[in-house]
C-alpha cells in the first residue's frame, strides 16, 4: 500500500508554522461554518476543528448546523450580508458562488492556497482532480471563490437479482446479442436501448408471467414504473448537454448568462420522454402521485437513477436484493457524459486577512488526505483527492467482492468503485447571475408536460417559455 504523499510535515513542524501564523498577529481569530449536514458528518468536522486548536490555538472555529436545504442556507447569507451575518465558510453549490460574488461578499480564497509558507504544494495541486479545483474559477471575475470537498455524479442502480441473467431472446433476439442479460450489458446503455428494446421486452415479459413470478408490482402503485430518476432538472441537464441541444452558456465579453434550453431538440425529448412515463416505463420525483420511494430498486421500479452521494437509498433493508451500479443511459456511449454535483465550500469575505487566512488554514486541513478518507467513506461522497484511493482504509472500504451479499456494504463499496472510475465523463454547467433560477425553471418542465396530457403538443411551447420567463426575472 502506497503512504499519501500529503502532509508528511510533523505534528511538531506543522506546530511551529501555527505558532509563527500566530505570531503575525492572527490572535482571538474567530470563523464560523454554516452547513446543513447530518450528526454523523458534524462529527468529521469537529474531529478537524478539535485538531486544528491544537495547531492554531489562538483560532476558534463555531460550526454551525442550520436546517433547510442548500437553497435555504444561501438565501440565510444572502439575506445576512446586511446586518453582518454570515459565515466565513459555507456549503454551497456554484449558483449560490454566483450569488454571493454578486452581493461582492464572496472572497476570493487563491492568494492563500498559492502563499508559498502556508498554501497548498505543488504535490496537493496534483492531488485533487483539475476539474474540481476548476469549478471554483469558472465566475466572471478572476479568481477561486469555492473549492472541493463533497463531489457526487449520477448513476443507474438496479436490482441485481432480477435482472441479471434474465433472458429476453425469445421476445427480442438482439438485447445482449440474444444472451441472458449481464451486469457488463446494463452498465452501457444508451436512451434508446433502455426505453426502445430493453424496457418494452421487460413489460412483455413480466404481463406473460404468472403472479407468483412477476417481476414488478403493478397492483400496488398508482406510479409503478420500471425506471425512476430523482431529479427533474438533473434529467433535463443531462439531456441537453448528451444531445447537444443546449441549455444555458456565458457570453464571454459581457459575463452574462444566455438561455439556450428553448428549443425543438429539448422540447422533443421532453415529448419522447412523457410517452415513456404514459407506458410506466419512465418516471421522475417531480411527477409522483402516492409516496412511493422512487430510489429503490425493488417492487414499483427495478432501475432508478440518483446521486452517488445517496446510494444508501438504493438499498432496502427489508428485501436485501443485490443492487447493481451502472452508468446513466447515453445518447452517445462513445462520449458518455455525467454531471458533476455534490456542493464545495464557499468562502465569504469579512475584509479581515487574518481570518480569511485562518479560514483557509481550517480548510486544508479539513480536505487533507486523512480526513477526506472519512468524509468519502462516511458519505458516500467521491473523494476529492487521489491519494485517498491509495489509503488501505479506502482500499478496503471499497473492495466489494470482500462484502456479504445482500447488503449496503457490497452496494457502497460497488458505489465508491464506479464513482472513482466515472471522472473524467463529468461536466458543469454554466454559472452566471439567474443559473440557479434556470436550474429550477429546467426541473419543472416534465412535470408540466406530464399534466398536459393528451394537449402537450399545443402547450409545450408555453410551458418552455415560461420557464424561460422565470428565469429571466432573476437574471
Amino acid at each position: 500500500m502506497k503512504t499519501s504523499r500529503l502532509f508528511a510535515v510533523s505534528a511538531a513542524a506543522l506546530m511551529a508554522m501555527s505558532l509563527a501564523g500566530c505570531r503575525g498577529g492572527n490572535n482571538n481569530i474567530e470563523i464560523v461554518i454554516w452547513t446543513t449536514y447530518n450528526d454523523t458528518y458534524q462529527t468529521i468536522i469537529n474531529n478537524a476543528i478539535d485538531e486544528f486548536k491544537e495547531l492554531e490555538p489562538n483560532v476558534t472555529v463555531k460550526n454551525i448546523k442550520q436546517q433547510g436545504s442548500y437553497q435555504d442556507l444561501a438565501k440565510m447569507c444572502v439575506d445576512g450580508f446586511a446586518v453582518d451575518n454570515y459565515p466565513d465558510m459555507v456549503a454551497a453549490y456554484p449558483d449560490s458562488v454566483s450569488d454571493f460574488i454578486n452581493n461582492a461578499k464572496a472572497l476570493n480564497i487563491q492568494p492563500y492556497m498559492e502563499n508559498a509558507e502556508y498554501g497548498w504544494t505543488e504535490d496537493d495541486i496534483n492531488d485533487i482532480p483539475e476539474a474540481y479545483i476548476k469549478l471554483g474559477q469558472q465566475y466572471a471575475i478572476p479568481g477561486t471563490y469555492s473549492l472541493p470537498a463533497s463531489k457526487s455524479t449520477e448513476a443507474m442502480y438496479y436490482n441485481q437479482d432480477v435482472l441479471v441473467g434474465l433472458n429476453l431472446s425469445a421476445i427480442d433476439s438482439t438485447i445482449n446479442g440474444g444472451q441472458p442479460l449481464t451486469d457488463d450489458y446494463l452498465q452501457n446503455l444508451t436512451w434508446d436501448e433502455l426505453f426502445e428494446k430493453l424496457v418494452p421486452a421487460l413489460d412483455q415479459y413480466d404481463q406473460a408471467q404468472d403472479s407468483a413470478h412477476k417481476i414488478i408490482d403493478r397492483d400496488s402503485y398508482e406510479d409503478w414504473a420500471w425506471v425512476g430518476y430523482d431529479s427533474d432538472d438533473n434529467l433535463f441537464i443531462t439531456l441537453a448537454e448528451q444531445y447537444g441541444y443546449g441549455y444555458t452558456s456565458v457570453d464571454p465579453v459581457t459575463g452574462k448568462g444566455k438561455i439556450e434550453f428553448n428549443n425543438d431538440g429539448m422540447k422533443n425529448l421532453m415529448k419522447k420522454f412523457k410517452g415513456y412515463y404514459d407506458n410506466h416505463y419512465f418516471t421522475t420525483k417531480g411527477v409522483l402521485k402516492q409516496n412511493v420511494n422512487y430510489r429503490s430498486t425493488v417492487d414499483a421500479m427495478l432501475f432508478s437513477i440518483g446521486s452517488t452521494g445517496g446510494v444508501k437509498y438504493q438499498f432496502a433493508d427489508a428485501t436485501a436484493h443485490n443492487v447493481g451500479v451502472a452508468k446513466i443511459p447515453q445518447a452517445n456511449l462513445s462520449n458518455p457524459k455525467l454531471i458533476s454535483q455534490g456542493p464545495d465550500f464557499a468562502f465569504l469575505n469579512h475584509n479581515n486577512d487574518k481570518r480569511a487566512e485562518a479560514v483557509w488554514k481550517f480548510f486544508k486541513l479539513f480536505t487533507s488526505t486523512k480526513y477526506n478518507t472519512a468524509w468519502a467513506m462516511t458519505t458516500g461522497y467521491s473523494p476529492v483527492r487521489y491519494s485517498v484511493l491509495e489509503t488501505e482504509e479506502y482500499a478496503d472500504y471499497s473492495d466489494w467482492e470482500s462484502k456479504d451479499e445482500h447488503t449496503l456494504d457490497r452496494l457502497t463499496a460497488l458505489n465508491a468503485n464506479y464513482a472513482a472510475s466515472v471522472g473524467d465523463y463529468q461536466f458543469t454547467s454554466a454559472v452566471f447571475k439567474g443559473s440557479s433560477e434556470a436550474r429550477v425553471q429546467v426541473g419543472t418542465i416534465f412535470a408540466a408536460c406530464v399534466a398536459a396530457g393528451a394537449n402537450l403538443d399545443a402547450q409545450i411551447d408555453g410551458i418552455f417559455q415560461t420557464a424561460v420567463d422565470n428565469t429571466k426575472l432573476k437574471m
